[in-house]
């Protein structure tokens, strides 16, 4: 296998004044993004060879690369992604996390062309949800689905990514590895988005987060990774964010991907 060399980046984290305060940052436009986070020098390494020989790992780390062939032609058209394409992601997340059952809660579509903020290219580290809101979420998922929750089950959050039509080059998705990331660096923000208000997380800056990403992911590759875990002695979080690869070429196409986001149970023993 080749390494690819470590890539130079600049990434927004949150801005550290936040940490300790008692008022959160609202954060759901590009001006609040601006007003609320500041550039930081990353250095992103190839998480391919970590991967392989299995230091890297879904509950270490936070993340993993699997194997999902598809045949979904538009992932804009919901019911159809939603009947083909979330039983094979529920199918693999339990497969690769030992969970008892997946629920896929919806996807979301990114490319060079956004619709608006929301669906534009992640500009700033993030979680996409909060530990604090773990069972009022999870709860939420079954009641929709007419499912009794039981006293034994755990529960945790996933997200999937996958690229489609091109091999992910340009703005690739990297990970801050959880057991480079401090519990307290990790703060609450509003996500304020498409009229929602939301409770989630984020880091703030640490020169000694540890970043990761898969380099040219192919389309039949995909990602899972952590958006948080109720679980004992695990990884909780995964904070990500897309980045500026200053390593591809000129003429590299541009990213398009599909994310899912997963309600996931765990029996506990």
């Amino acid at each position: 296998m080749d390494v690819q060399p470590p890539i130079r980046a600049e990434v927004r984290y949150v801005n550290a004044e936040w940490k300790g305060r008692k008022e959160i940052p609202r954060i759901g436009s590009r001006e609040t993004r601006r007003a609320n986070t500041s550039r930081q020098p990353i250095e992103v390494h190839d998480a391919r060879p970590g991967l392989l020989n299995g230091d890297i790992t879904l509950d270490g780390s936070g993340f993993t690369l699997e194997k999902l062939h598809h045949e979904i032609e538009n992932f804009r058209d919901i019911q159809a992604t939603a009947q083909a394409y979330y039983p094979a992601v529920e199918e693999l997340v339990v497969r690769v996390s030992g969970a008892k059952k997946a629920f896929v809660r919806d996807h979301l579509v990114r490319t060079e062309v956004p619709i608006d903020f929301n669906d534009g290219y992640a500009r700033f580290v993030h979680c996409d949800y909060n530990m604090k809101r773990l069972k009022e979420m999870s709860e939420a998922v079954l009641s929709a689905r007419g499912i009794e929750p039981q006293k034994n089950w755990i529960y945790a959050w996933f997200n999937t990514w996958q690229p489609f039509d091109n091999p992910a080059i340009n703005n690739p998705l990297a990970f801050i590895d959880w057991r480079s990331l401090p519990e307290d660096d990790v703060i609450d923000y509003f996500y304020t988005g498409r009229n929602r208000d939301s409770l989630v997380a984020a880091p703030v800056y640490n020169p000694d987060h540890v970043w990761r990403y898969v380099p040219s992911m192919k389309t039949d590759e995909i990602l899972v990774f952590k958006q948080m875990d109720g679980r004992r002695n695990t990884s909780v979080y995964c904070p990500h964010t897309s980045f500026d690869n200053t390593s591809a070429p000129d003429d590299a196409p541009p990213r398009r991907s599909v994310e899912t986001r997963l309600l996931v149970v765990f029996e506990e023993d």
